[in-house]
């Protein structure tokens, strides 16, 4: 809300008070009222008759407290505060107004904290001036007016509309509201020459977007229509139609034809201001571009999503365009594309420093740069199994360290990706990165988001590259912006993501080695004995997302406890985000509504997050994967490791692509609750559980254990 403190020095003309409200108050704007003269605030706020915000009479506050504590008696502080106010009472007795008002403002703390969230401060009339000058002191940003100003009407207007803009464009919804936003726009879009408000008519896409992202669906639309009937040029035209693609996608929708279209005249665009060298213009249009395409509502966490179903069709508008085979292209090879031929280039990969020298007869370690990407936890095995071979030598590049300035923001990241395909010059890395670097032999990058299309432009030539590919990177940006060329080995976490990778990403097919290879798991330590109870108990590990689910597991152990109220699921892990995107806000409630119901509320037990699984396990007869979308699932192997009888659903997104079958025997996939009940149900008896959980174990160990998995990995992150 947009607050003004409005103070009042003489009460005496109260319809001209509540005239001056009444003009603050049509305008949209909150009002605080001070008033220096003495008297009763109920009869100010009957005046006013509940048109402000807040009425207040101000008071001198002479306590001389510091952080709410007072000078001790008699001490010299005391003494200096006792003569103070003897010398303020008995100004403030004999004073004018206008000094009274000046003392009133001074010594309120009232004033302070309104003042300084105060977006305008009026004096209203000759009395009130010196205590709004005071209180201006508290807000350097505030304007201060007298009621008086012949521009006040017009100030007081374009403050309407100026400032619950600029507070979202700052803060996000935080000190406004999408309905003032939209009134606020609609000043600027009523007025759009107005020189006061013009400015704000570039901010149309910020706007929509800063709505969007704080889930005001129906105000960026609002602001998107609008905001296409002013004279914009058409690339912003462009992007405001990509913007409200974008929006109906992150409130829930898909509009297939609309998507593409926009895309495609979007990057049109960009291919112009591609050719024309304008690189930064074209980053900023990519981004909006992917923000639509690979919006997480339609990939992330669904049951079905268009870019798994069909990757070619629905990546065409990317792939088609000029700008992304900028983005996919190898150092300098798209260099005649730019307009400019005296545009300064750089063809080819950065120039390899030195490697430290080896001396003649001593041994030669493996030199392995480990870069951890976004989820550094994935790494820690490795690395620590890595530094205890005597054959390797391992440091680790960890691009999120904080205080180390890097371009590792998608827009600027982007545009050097751009100015790396074009064969222009960008920026190099800080020196201690670029020794890193050169040092290396292999490079090993984990997860292929931003670090792996950093490390993959700023390597020497001379180092060989390997990235491990996840699940969530297969529905990312950054895997259609990575020079593959320079990637010697990509390793796969599970069958189903190399191919859909493969399918999405033509360009993998450069990449010589190419392995399907498990995540890290030390899963001997979880042959612990269960306790009494695990016989009725289900657990699913890492339960509080939208991708894992558990709303179908609800399903199946309110079914179970139909016919057996001993039943229980333990729930291992944090809890939901308190932030998320919109879709997954909403699946939250939808749990936490469905979790007090009848029929489950006294089955679930929340165990919370645990630093030692195995020891929690021991009360889990049972290990329920409900996800819609898995890489490698580790919480369940864990959880089948420990002898639980696991039901591993068939991931409903990857279901095309073999995804859970392909990874687990096909007797423990279950596609809907029902038969994940038929199963649990089948191994109820003890003996028959026992046995399962124990083959099941035994399964697990044998295929994905460390001690198993780590020659594969070895032998390809070394070039065994």
């Amino acid at each position: 809300m947009t607050e003004v403190l409005l103070i009042v020095g003489d009460r005496g003309n109260t319809p001209r008070l509540v005239g001056l409200v009444e003009r603050l108050g049509s305008a949209g704007l909150t009002v605080r009222v001070a008033t220096t003269a003495s008297g009763d605030s109920a009869d100010l706020d009957e005046a006013l008759d509940g048109q402000v915000a807040e009425t207040r009479v101000l008071r001198m506050s002479l306590s001389g407290r510091r952080d709410g504590v007072a000078p001790p008696r008699f001490s010299k502080r005391w003494a200096r505060v006792v003569a103070r106010n003897a010398v303020v009472r008995g100004w403030a007795r004999v004073a004018r107004p206008e000094r009274r008002a000046w003392l009133l403002a001074k010594y309120d703390p009232w004033i302070r904290r309104r003042a300084t969230r105060a977006d305008l401060i009026v004096a209203a009339d000759a009395a009130a001036a010196p205590a709004a000058e005071r209180a201006a002191a508290h807000n350097k940003g505030a304007v201060r007016l007298s009621a008086s100003d012949t521009s006040f009407d017009a100030i007081v207007a374009q403050l309407a509309a100026t400032v619950p803009l600029r507070r979202l464009l700052r803060s996000g919804l935080d000190r406004t509201t999408a309905e003032e936003v939209v009134a606020a726009w609609g000043r600027v879009a009523a007025a759009p020459d107005e020189p006061r408000l013009h400015e704000l008519v570039a901010e149309a896409l910020p706007i929509v977007h800063a709505l969007r992202r704080a889930h005001a669906f129906e105000a960026a639309e609002a602001v998107a229509h609008s905001a296409l009937g002013l004279d914009l040029s058409p690339a912003v035209h462009a992007a405001l139609r990509v913007a409200l693609v974008a929006n109906q996608i992150a409130a829930g929708g898909y509009p297939a034809d609309e998507l593409a279209a926009s895309v495609r005249e979007l990057l049109a665009h960009a291919d112009e201001a591609l050719r024309a060298g304008d690189l930064p213009a074209v980053a900023d249009m990519v981004v909006q571009a992917i923000e639509a395409v690979l919006n997480r509502e339609l990939h992330a966490d669904v049951l079905e999503s268009p870019l798994v179903s069909d990757p070619v069709g629905f990546l065409a508008p990317l792939r088609e365009s000029l700008t992304f085979r900028a983005l996919r292209a190898p150092a300098g090879a798209m260099a005649g594309v730019l307009a400019d031929p005296d545009s300064p280039e750089r063809t080819g990969v950065p120039a390899a420093a030195s490697p430290p020298p080896r001396l003649p007869g001593s041994p030669a370690p493996h030199r392995v740069l480990v870069v951890p990407g976004d989820y550094p936890h994935f790494t820690q095995g490795i690395i620590s199994a890595l530094a205890e071979e005597p054959d390797v030598e391992l440091r680790v590049l960890n691009l999120r360290e904080p205080g180390v300035s890097r371009r590792n923001q998608r827009a600027t990241l982007i545009t050097d990706r751009l100015a790396y395909g074009v064969g222009r010059e960008f920026p190099a890395p800080a020196q201690a990165d670029s020794d890193l670097l050169s040092w290396a032999d292999t490079i090993f990058v984990d997860w292929c988001d931003n670090a792996a299309l950093w490390v993959t432009m700023h390597a020497p030539a001379a180092a060989r590259i390997v990235v491990r590919v996840h699940s969530l990177e297969a529905i990312s940006h950054q895997p259609h912006m990575i020079d593959w060329s320079r990637v010697s080995d990509v390793i796969f976490v599970g069958g189903h993501v190399r191919q859909l990778l493969e399918r999405a990403v033509p360009e993998l097919a450069a990449v010589p080695g190419r392995h399907v290879v498990p995540n890290e798991m030390r899963l001997e330590r979880f042959g612990l004995a269960k306790r009494p109870g695990a016989e009725r108990t289900l657990a699913m590990v890492g339960w509080a997302q939208r991708v894992k689910d558990p709303l179908w597991t609800l399903d199946v152990l309110s079914q179970l406890r139909a016919t057996d109220p001993r039943w229980r699921l333990l729930l291992i892990g944090r809890d939901f985000n308190a932030r998320a995107h919109a879709g997954a806000m909403a699946y939250r409630e939808e749990f936490r509504e469905r979790a007090a119901a009848d029929d489950v509320r006294d089955g679930l037990v929340y165990v919370g997050y645990t630093t030692d699984l195995p020891e929690v396990l021991r009360d889990a007869g049972f290990v329920i994967s409900a996800s819609r979308r898995e890489g490698f699932p580790v919480g369940p192997t864990e959880g089948a490791a420990s002898g639980a009888v696991p039901i591993m659903r068939d991931w409903p997104m990857y279901a095309s692509y073999e995804g859970a079958r392909g990874v687990f025997p096909t007797e423990w996939v279950v596609e809907r609750p029902e038969e994940a009940v038929e199963r649990i149900l089948a191994f109820a008896d003890p003996e028959r559980r026992d046995a399962e959980g124990a083959a099941a174990r035994r399964h697990v160990v044998a295929n994905f254990d460390w001690s198993v998995v780590e020659p594969h990995f070895r032998a390809v992150l070394l070039g065994e």
